[in-house]
């Protein structure tokens, strides 16, 4: 069986989540799934990454926060690879966004997204490995993003179609 702590951890991880209520009184029942928790246990991430989601449907940031999310989801798609570290930290330094490591993604995002249309699929490869880009990272980022927005249209959230903010995203 799971550790205990785990257990715990993760049902209070929930509860802070707003997807479970703590049972009232009796402690045989345990705690219940609310509405919240239907949600998140429909989509395909991590809680915290779910609850970002759930909340972007409020702040009209739905396809930012899809976009984010996902990144944080896999890992980093930027490489660095040993004896070009300068090279690729001049390369993904363009991307970067002073105030907000979520807005650098989403620039980076942006420029994948411009790229991958203008080129066939075998000269975005090698853009993607000229820039320090691992070019299966970004199939499996765009993948994940696809199942998503899939997901998020089922639970009825809704892409608005100007784009959000930098306040709405955080």
């Amino acid at each position: 069986p799971p550790d205990g702590r785990a257990v715990r951890a993760g049902v209070q991880l929930l509860e802070e989540l707003g997807a479970l209520v703590p049972a009232a009184g009796n402690r045989r029942e345990g705690p219940r799934l609310t509405g919240v928790g239907r949600k998140l246990a429909r989509l395909p991430i991590d809680p915290r990454f779910g609850r970002m989601i759930l909340e972007a449907d409020a702040q009209a940031c739905v396809r930012e926060v899809l976009v984010v999310a996902a990144a944080l989801s896999i890992q980093d798609v930027r490489e660095r690879p040993t004896g070009k570290e300068a090279e690729a930290d001049e390369l993904h330094a363009r991307f970067a966004d002073p105030d907000s490591d979520f807005m650098a993604v989403l620039n980076l995002w942006h420029y994948l997204e411009t790229e991958q249309r203008a080129r066939s699929s075998s000269a975005f490869r090698r853009l993607c490995r000229a820039e320090h880009l691992h070019h299966v990272r970004v199939r499996e980022w765009q993948d994940l993003l696809r199942q998503l927005r899939d997901v998020a249209a089922e639970l009825g959230i809704r892409r608005t179609g100007q784009a959000a903010t930098p306040e709405a995203v955080h």
